[in-house]
């Protein structure tokens, strides 16, 4: 049966598989207004769909970390992995959410 949702420019976790993690390539970030306040947060976008990731603290360490660096425009072309993470605590409500994997995918440990 389907769920009703309204369209949105943004990733959500719904939009991610269960069942693995998804990864997407960094194509570009941009800083913009996001919900009822307009607050200024950082997005970032890749080639594989046209949503936006809206990085919250958590997700943007994940990202500086998967990437090797806190410089935005280094990040364009690296794979990321995200992954829905079923625990999350959002105003005083357990939800799920997207997370990144703070390995990078593809790289095997260090010898």
């Amino acid at each position: 049966m389907p769920k009703f949702s309204t369209p949105s420019r943004y990733l959500k976790y719904s939009d991610l598989v269960d069942e693995h993690d998804t990864i997407f390539t960094i194509a570009s970030y941009a800083q913009e207004e996001i919900g009822q306040r307009k607050e200024k947060r950082w997005v970032v976008y890749f080639h594989e769909t046209d949503l936006g990731l809206v990085l919250n603290a958590t997700n943007g360490k994940a990202v500086t970390k998967a990437c090797g660096t806190d410089e935005m425009d280094d990040w364009k072309g690296k794979p990321i992995s995200l992954y829905i993470k079923d625990d999350v605590e959002f105003q005083g409500d357990i939800v799920s959410a997207i997370r990144v994997r703070v390995k990078a995918p593809g790289l095997d440990k260090a010898l």
